[in-house]
């Protein structure tokens, strides 16, 4: 008897390690082994692949990673056939596990598989939804408007909110581990990302930036993501002390909760930042032809999630060539030495944002529906 999980991306490790532990405290006593990160291992998940083998960004990263993921892939599939878990779930990374899931079904797999975290395919690439209503038993989405769409394209999905909405309420009431660190009236949060091509795209930029700042009197403090490559980690933290710039290496939510803004990297920090209620300069840089594909196949207005929630730019992005030193200073200065009005109507919207979230219980609500569905096999 076992489950099988696997997660990419720091975020879906970190999903997923929570569900573990709740299966645990559920009573699933088997075994949970799969795919996944430095959290997933730390939840008790038997890790047998590292999930940074899939943190990719663009597409001639991933063309030149072709070869070794198509033979993680079929590795993947031979023990998941041979042990045979009663469930599979994935989360995040959807062009490694939408293949993975279709091998699965092809080859004869006939356990219950759950998507946490599908494909967006309400932003592009909407024929998945096809694939995920044939080969998913149960989408496990983050958001309501993601569940309500795959409810249109016919698929099963199940929503009870988004789970760090609850994770950040019990946060809030707890002692900030930055307390007597940093300057808090002064703190302005870098995070340049937890890939390393984000880092590599990004933090040249940042630090500049972060400079200019420093001479102005504010404090810049830099974010070391614990879920980043360890050579990639070290090295920063190694560049960091040896230049006597500031930085904190625990995880993202904490030098965010003290900060008085933020720059950072596009991703789910955005939504992190806005439960948060901390406004956050959004930057992101990818080579030009991946940003160029993206620029074609994208449908949505917005990127950031927090202001696709939002329904409008409350967080402004700055991408390709939107991403200079200048255009970071402008706006983070807007925020920290500009017209109160500003900031009260910013600060509205994200209220307004925020509530778009759900309710709280949502590791309770995944782990309860894969333990009965599952027993139905």
């Amino acid at each position: 008897m076992s489950i099988f999980i696997s997660s990419g991306e720091a975020s879906g490790d970190h999903y997923t390690a929570n569900l573990a532990k709740r299966l645990r405290a559920g009573g699933y006593s088997g075994d949970i082994w799969g795919m996944g990160g430095v959290e997933s291992r730390e939840a008790g998940i038997r890790v047998e692949w590292h999930g940074e083998r899939l943190q990719l960004l663009g597409l001639t990263e991933v063309i030149s990673a072709i070869p070794s993921i198509f033979a993680l892939r079929n590795e993947m599939v031979e023990r998941i056939l041979t042990e045979s878990p009663e469930a599979v779930i994935v989360c995040d990374s959807p062009d490694y596990h939408m293949r993975l899931i279709s091998k699965l079904r092809s080859r004869g797999y006939r356990g219950r598989i759950f998507y946490i975290s599908p494909p967006s395919v309400w932003a592009w690439r909407s024929g998945r939804a096809n694939d995920l209503r044939r080969n998913v038993d149960e989408c496990l989405p983050l958001f309501k408007f993601e569940h309500e769409y795959l409810l249109s394209r016919g698929c099963v999905s199940h929503w009870r909110g988004y789970p760090l909405a609850e994770e950040f309420r019990r946060l809030a009431a707890e002692p900030s581990p930055l307390d007597g660190s940093f300057d808090r009236e002064r703190l302005v949060a870098f995070l340049p990302g937890s890939r390393r091509s984000e880092v590599t795209a990004l933090l040249p930029m940042m630090r500049e930036a972060a400079a200019v700042l420093a001479e102005r009197g504010w404090q810049p403090v830099f974010s070391v993501a614990p879920g980043l490559n360890p050579a990639v980690r070290d090295g920063m933290i190694e560049k960091f002390t040896k230049d006597g710039v500031l930085f904190y290496d625990g995880p993202g939510h904490d030098l965010m909760a003290a900060a008085r803004c933020a720059v950072g990297a596009s991703g789910t920090i955005t939504v992190e930042s806005l439960l948060l209620g901390c406004y956050m300069v959004v930057t992101y840089k990818l080579n030009p032809i991946s940003a160029f594909v993206a620029r074609c196949v994208i449908k949505t207005p917005y990127y950031a999630m927090a202001n696709i929630l939002a329904g409008e730019e409350m967080f402004p992005e700055l991408l390709q060539e939107k991403a200079t030193v200048d255009n970071i200073l402008g706006h983070t200065l807007e925020w920290l030495e500009g017209e109160g009005d500003f900031r009260a109507e910013t600060e509205k919207t994200m209220r307004r944002a925020r509530l778009t979230l759900g309710e709280e219980g949502v590791y309770d609500f995944w782990s309860k529906r894969i333990m009965e569905a599952s027993a139905r096999c």
